[in-house]
């Protein structure tokens, strides 16, 4: 049987909107752009260690430097996420906003996690091209 959420419980609190939610907010926001901005120079440095001549390049090579790149992406996402927690949240006006609260749903992690994603993938121009190249191969 499928037990529906107590929307009594869900409405009121989707419609919230007092100084802890408006600090959420802000805390959410700080963190993706402090997230964007390391983010996009780790990523143009990901990007620069992966140049070369795609062209001469075996479709071997290609994959084999995609992959790597990708596994460089994926390590920098971890420790993007673990330098941003060292960022104290600046905008805090009440005593009663914890910034340290962990939610059980993970909602605080939707900004920083979207701008660290969209950032480092699209700061990856040399994997795109290698990725269009073993594309071009395959059809």
């Amino acid at each position: 049987m499928i037990v529906l959420p107590n929307y009594q419980k869900l409405i009121p609190n989707l419609l919230e909107f007092g100084p802890i939610r408006i600090q959420k907010l802000l805390h959410m926001s700080q963190n993706a752009v402090f997230t964007t901005i390391i983010a996009f120079f780790a990523g143009i440095s990901a990007d620069n260690f992966f140049k070369g001549d795609i062209n001469q390049e075996s479709k071997a090579v290609s994959i084999g430097l995609c992959l790597a790149q990708l596994i460089i992406v994926i390590i920098l996402f971890y420790y993007c996420r673990k330098i941003i927690k060292f960022v104290p949240f600046m905008l805090r006006f009440t005593k009663s906003y914890n910034p340290y609260y962990v939610s059980k749903d993970g909602e605080r992690l939707v900004g920083s996690l979207i701008a660290l994603s969209a950032i480092l993938i699209s700061t990856q121009g040399n994997m795109r091209n290698r990725i269009d190249k073993i594309r071009k191969n395959v059809e």
